[in-house]
């Protein structure tokens, strides 16, 4: 079985390390951050269509494999939904201090 794949700093925060984002990738603000983990979501949905085309295609293509890349896919979705979700609720308690 292939473990997930995350980006370095996102790994640090999912794995539990006592590294924060910045120590892990030095000059890595959040909006790289959040561009990777764009890419990284793409990468897997492209890849686990493939497999899946290609198993309905009738290709030799272990279903394991098709299983995990879809299973893949939708971590780093709901990965990626959970960030935006969690910057969207800082914003607007930003928003709502008063000044």
């Amino acid at each position: 079985m292939t473990p997930l794949k995350l980006t370095p700093a996102l790994g640090n925060l999912v794995g539990g390390g006592t590294q924060t984002a910045a120590q892990a990738a030095p000059g890595q603000n959040f909006a790289d951050l959040v561009q990777g983990m764009i890419k990284q979501t793409v990468q897997a949905q492209n890849h686990s269509e493939a497999l899946t085309m290609a198993a309905a295609k009738g290709e030799n293509i272990p279903l394991h494999e098709v299983v995990q890349a879809i299973s893949q896919a939708q971590l780093t979705l709901q990965t990626l939904v959970t960030v935006r979700d969690r910057a969207v609720e800082a914003y607007q308690e930003v928003i709502r201090m008063p000044i």
